[in-house]
């Protein structure tokens, strides 16, 4: 019963801290990226040439699959 609660409380406090850095780990580009798409459009509305938002989206496209990877492999 002992070995029961403590693997229990082992595998509870693994997924609490995994949790926790992945949260703290996707936070930063959440902020990142509505700001340099929010920059993108805003450039788009004075440029004649209309691709940068398409393009800093692209690069979040790149950036962002290792943590997709790892959102699906924890969930």
């Amino acid at each position: 019963m002992l070995d029961l609660i403590k693997q229990f409380v082992v595998n509870r406090l693994l997924y609490m801290v995994l949790l926790t850095v992945l949260c703290l780990g996707i936070f930063p580009f959440v902020t990142l990226f509505s700001f340099s798409m929010w920059l993108g459009k805003t450039w788009d509305s004075a440029s004649p040439n209309k691709t940068h938002a398409k393009k800093i989206e692209g690069l979040w496209d790149i950036i962002g699959k290792p943590y997709d990877y790892l959102v699906k492999l924890v969930g």
